[in-house]
């Protein structure tokens, strides 16, 4: 999406994502609340409405899980979505303006995990990168080529989605290809708002030699202060000494390109699709609305989302629901301890507007000898003591058959297991693996210790005992 071929421009640094937002911790400063993120709504709901799942509401199921993952992680999350005055037409296809039938539940969801949204006045993509541009956000998360061109610094895609693993691509753009040369790409080799696909024979390779002569730059540079009535004239200007730069050649084009000319169109470019991507609409446009703030720090409605569940789910009563937050909320409870505890300790006190049960979950840390393999070396596994008042907090929102009364000793022992980010949980908790290097230096002692036994042909055997 957005320009054919475009993201083989850049060379992405493919890490998990709890190693990415351990480099931006350990880098951060000490008023910095945590790395920031804005999250492309809209492309989640295209990938959602997709998923085939034996469940009721396969869609919303497969945004909770995604948003869990995420939950999972120590990052401020902000997602946009699309907004009312998105451009009419993209890849060929008409664009409906009403509103997407998924977004309602969507935003539940959101509510119930605490996460920030905000409605662009235009395209998702746009509004993120004017975001990332106005360093509110740290990176933007979409599968759209078009966050680039916007102009975002760094943008995420998924790499690898599974249970064991969540390893993200980074594209960062150190002005390799700053925003007008990528704009010129577009124009050349065709982009979403083109229904023409750009200059006939013109690849991405060409479209980058031609770019890099600073065609791009000059079309840029000739609209910025331009009024509309002059729009046409200023496009029509440009086009004449593209064609110039066609026939007779300049740095760095390695050849002429002198039958390019004769295909481009007589109406190219676009000047609907130039401004669209020059001057796409955003919050910080003329006119526009007031701006969305800085992703802070967040807690979930826990009562809100089991609810919801309730509601939308077929494992919607309460065992059930309590099982699935063993897997998709409560280890983001313990992150959320963390971030607290990691803000006292700097001295920040950020506004958090809810607050969740006082009593500690994070019990202690466990053995990492099975799955210590395929996770990150920047994880813990870690044991949690989901208290008595977080369970009472699903079960009195569900109806469902779970007895709290006759339970409670149960629900004193409810424990789960759950990787935490390494650095975060150091950072926050010194001396949190002072227990468990103790008990390996004493299981290593009991493991290697030399047992001598005597067979029955007086043989004597040394049985080292190894994990």
């Amino acid at each position: 999406m957005g320009v054919r071929d475009g993201w083989k421009l850049f060379m992405p640094d493919t890490t998990s994502f709890v190693d990415w937002s351990a480099s931006k911790i350990s880098r951060s400063s000490p008023s910095q609340l945590g790395p920031r993120l804005g999250v492309d709504a809209s492309g989640w709901m295209f990938a959602a409405k997709y998923h085939h799942a034996q469940t009721k509401n396969p869609a919303q199921a497969s945004l909770f899980k995604r948003l869990g993952r995420l939950f999972h992680l120590p990052i401020l999350l902000v997602f946009v979505f699309d907004g009312p005055k998105r451009p009419v037409h993209k890849r060929k296809k008409q664009i409906r303006r009403t509103t997407d039938w998924l977004t309602a539940d969507f935003k539940r969801l959101l509510d119930g995990f605490g996460f920030a949204y905000w409605d662009a006045p235009g395209e998702a993509e746009a509004e993120l990168a004017m975001l990332s541009n106005l360093h509110k956000i740290d990176a933007v998360m979409s599968e759209d080529f078009d966050a680039l061109l916007f102009g975002a610094q760094c943008v995420i895609r998924i790499n690898n989605e599974s249970d064991s693993q969540y390893l993200i691509d980074v594209y960062e753009n150190d002005n390799q290809f700053p925003p007008h040369e990528l704009v010129a790409i577009a124009l050349l080799s065709g982009g979403d708002y083109d229904a023409s696909d750009g200059i006939k024979g013109c690849g991405i390779r060409t479209a980058v030699e031609i770019a890099k002569t600073g065609i791009g730059k000059q079309l840029a540079d000739a609209l910025k202060n331009c009024t509309t009535g002059d729009f046409r004239r200023v496009i029509l200007a440009w086009r004449r000494d593209l064609c110039d730069v066609l026939e007779k050649g300049v740095d760095p084009l390695n050849s002429r390109h002198r039958s390019l000319v004769s295909h481009i169109p007589l109406d190219f470019p676009n000047a609907t699709v130039v401004s669209q991507y020059l001057r796409p609409l955003t919050s910080q446009s003329k006119g526009g609305r007031r701006m969305p703030v800085t992703p802070l720090p967040s807690l979930p409605d826990i009562p809100k989302l089991a609810k919801l569940c309730g509601e939308l789910f077929t494992w919607g009563d309460s065992q059930d629901i309590i099982n699935k937050f063993g897997d998709h909320v409560f280890p983001g409870l313990a992150v959320r301890e963390l971030l607290l505890a990691w803000y006292k300790r700097r001295g920040v006190e950020p506004h958090i507007e809810r607050t969740f049960t006082p009593q500690a979950i994070i019990n202690q840390a466990c053995s990492l000898r099975s799955n210590q393999q395929r996770r990150s070396s920047s994880e813990l596994y870690v044991s949690l003591t989901i208290t008595p008042q977080i369970i009472h907090q699903i079960t009195s929102s569900v109806a469902g058959s779970y007895n709290v009364v006759t339970s409670e000793p149960t629900v004193n022992q409810w424990t789960v297991r759950a990787w935490l980010p390494r650095v975060l949980t150091l950072h926050t908790l010194p001396n949190f693996l002072d227990n468990l290097q103790l008990q390996k230096k004493e299981d290593s002692k009991m493991m290697n210790s030399s047992v001598i036994i005597k067979s029955t042909t007086s043989k004597i055997w040394v049985y080292h005992r190894n994990i």
